[in-house]
């Protein structure tokens, strides 16, 4: 099929649009603005039963993951003794001196730790029944 645009005057061809869900162009003559038809398809897929035992227990585990992200974040923002240590240990690549400074800041969650020449990532998880409940994230820039 092929469908003429009046303000540039270029046909395009479109699929013929009987079991098509994509849009098909056509100009409204009042205004010269494209207004669209799509062509509904009708899921009647029944979801299942909702339960937030699992989703529940993640947020109560995502509250402890972020008590101690914001405790790291803290000690960061407000000593520059450690700062400046923990900067040094990641740009001389000592993982071991990394890890034991956070360690020392006396949180329960001990993130994994990335380093770049332009800033940390942390990332915090926690597993539940061998499961992978949430995960946090953070990325602080030095540079």
């Amino acid at each position: 099929m092929y469908c003429y645009d009046s303000r540039n005057g270029y046909f395009y061809y479109y699929p013929p649009h009987a079991y098509t869900p994509y849009p098909l162009p056509s100009f409204n003559p009042v205004n010269n603005q494209p207004s669209y038809y799509y062509h509904p398809i009708q899921y009647n897929r029944p979801f299942p039963e909702v339960n937030p035992k699992t989703f529940m227990t993640s947020a109560k585990y995502m509250q402890s993951l972020m008590k101690d992200a914001s405790v790291l974040l803290e000690k960061m923002a407000d000593s520059k003794e450690f700062a400046k240590q923990l900067m040094n240990a990641a740009q001389e690549s000592k993982q071991k001196l990394i890890e034991d400074q956070i360690k020392q800041t006396g949180i329960q969650n001990i993130p994994i730790v990335t380093y770049t020449p332009d800033g940390l990532k942390l990332r915090f998880s926690k597993e539940v029944d061998q499961i992978n409940c949430c995960n946090l994230t953070l990325s602080v820039r030095w540079m």
